[in-house]
């Protein structure tokens, strides 16, 4: 990933600037200068990878500015941004002397941004890995129990890594994140999307809702009719700023999803499908996964999680396993009695780490929170092969 920085004549400039950076998922971090008075660019080694520069009143100031980060450091590129959509030949020229190797129109548009700093990625051999933090649960069908396993997953990520755990929710057309956890968010997706000319990590801050946990949420929309106008590419930047923004990423994907959706699954580390042992169940599931291997995912990253198992359901899950020719990535034993109190109450579960159920959700979460396991721990979770041998990270 890049480092990056900005320079602007204002603060709604470098904020616009900034937040065009992180969304394009790319970006670690990103300096702000202001071009009026002196900037104090810090030494040469500190430099960012990248720069934005905004060239809009004076175009002395912002190019002199440029030509000076040139000068300590000329590997960074540097990129201007103005919002005149053609500028002038001699406009250009000065730029071109002052080290300014890409010029970007105002607006940002995103998917042009993300191609520059993909061809930077390219050119100085930097390595992309990491940006992919984003751990999608979708269930085969309603009433298996997604957001369950997703608000509880979340939680015990959030205990067993003492990490930055966000978790939003991207269920249609209304989701119960908020409401398993007894949250009452003022602020949403819609709100982000709404957003997007000023969305960074800090004003994602704002719209987070904090669980005791420690967990953070990003509630999903109320009103069923606002994902009439969340669209997949405005979502998939959000997503981005959220991977930027903390060390582990949950989305509670509910059922619905359409073709479009493909670039938000390929946007996923991991894609976890839930299921029971009742044939409605498996059958949906067995065309998800034939759905979603259309959309260009690789098979590898696709889980699929046996929810509310029983002993008496191995024979029915060894043939299914037979048929789909995936193994079964983890079984959560049945414990109806917990869950539904936990659901009534809009809490999470909370019995000891000697309980089955909590002992399997622990070990899941510390497998893709990449925590060693304490042994006692490692031992209750393996009943039955919580995790399949083809199925770990």
């Amino acid at each position: 990933m890049l480092t990056a920085g900005v320079a602007s004549f204002t603060d709604k400039g470098t904020a616009s600037l900034q937040a065009a950076l992180q969304q394009t998922g790319l970006v670690e971090s990103v300096v702000g200068w202001s071009l009026i008075g002196e900037s104090q660019l810090g030494p040469a080694g500190t430099l960012p990878d990248v720069v934005l520069v905004e060239v809009e009143r004076d175009s002395d100031i912002p190019l002199a500015f440029a030509a000076q980060v040139h000068r300590m450091r000329p590997s960074c590129c540097i990129i201007a941004c103005s919002s005149s959509q053609q500028p002038s030949q001699n406009l250009l020229m000065q730029a071109m002397r002052s080290g300014v190797r890409e010029f970007l129109s105002q607006p940002i548009d995103p998917v042009a941004l993300r191609e520059t700093l993909e061809r930077i990625i390219k050119e100085q051999g930097l390595a992309e890995a990491g940006t992919e933090k984003l751990i999608m649960l979708m269930g085969a069908k309603g009433g298996v129990g997604t957001t369950t396993l997703a608000v509880n997953l979340a939680v015990q990520m959030t205990s067993v890594s003492k990490q930055k755990v966000a978790l939003m929710d991207l269920a249609r057309p209304m989701g119960n994140v908020s409401l398993m956890l007894d949250l009452q968010p003022r602020f949403s997706l819609r709100d982000a999307v709404d957003n997007l000319d000023r969305l960074d990590a800090h004003f994602l801050g704002g719209l987070m809702t904090t669980h005791s946990s420690g967990l953070q949420v990003l509630a999903g929309p109320t009103e069923p009719d606002a994902w009439q106008r969340i669209t997949v590419a405005a979502m998939a930047r959000v997503i981005n700023v959220v991977q930027g923004s903390y060390d582990h990423v949950l989305a509670d994907c509910g059922t619905v999803y359409t073709s479009d959706w493909a670039p938000i699954f390929r946007m996923a580390q991991v894609v976890m499908f839930v299921a029971d042992v009742h044939v409605p169940a498996l059958w949906a599931l067995e065309r998800h996964l034939t759905t979603i291997a259309g959309f260009g995912l690789d098979p590898d990253r696709l889980r699929v999680v046996i929810n509310r198992w029983l002993r008496s359901d191995e024979e029915a899950l060894k043939a299914f396993e037979k048929k789909i020719k995936r193994p079964v990535f983890a079984r959560l034993p049945n414990d109806y009695r917990q869950v539904s109190e936990a659901v009534n109450l809009g809490s999470a579960l909370s019995r000891n780490h000697n309980d089955p159920l909590v002992s399997k959700l622990r070990a899941l979460a510390a497998n893709f929170a990449g925590v060693q396991q304490h042994a006692d721990d490692a031992k209750r979770g393996s009943l039955f092969g919580l995790f399949s041998a083809s199925g770990k990270k």
